[in-house]
């Protein structure tokens, strides 16, 4: 992966000299270079079972699953950060960015 980052990004530096920075051929590289960069880190979002945050995403997956359980009823966003802050949980924000879904793909889940 590394080096096909070093490889793409001679080829935009290139690109930039020859071609200038708002050309056609350029802006393609730069597209390719954003779509690799952000395909490394979506598959490096992999947390270590012993890591905090993972601990405390789990624990706070939990107790959504319970509150809708218990309230038969999906929270909203605004009740949920609230429930979490009471209870030193993770908030909506962090819960969508750590499961990489929006907080209705979290509640198809949940259900």
């Amino acid at each position: 992966m590394i080096s096909d980052f070093e490889k793409l990004r001679k080829k935009l530096e290139e690109s930039i000299e020859v071609n200038g920075l708002d050309s056609e051929q350029t802006r393609k590289l730069s597209q390719r270079y954003n779509e690799l960069v952000n395909f490394y880190y979506q598959n490096e979002k992999q947390y270590r079972k012993d890591n905090p945050i993972y601990i405390k995403y789990v624990e706070s997956i939990k107790y959504l699953k319970k509150i809708t359980k218990d309230f038969v009823e999906f929270p909203t966003i605004r009740e949920w950060n609230y429930y979490a802050k009471e209870n030193d949980l993770l908030n909506s924000e962090s819960l969508k960015y750590i499961s990489g879904s929006n907080w209705h793909d979290l509640r198809n889940r949940i259900y």
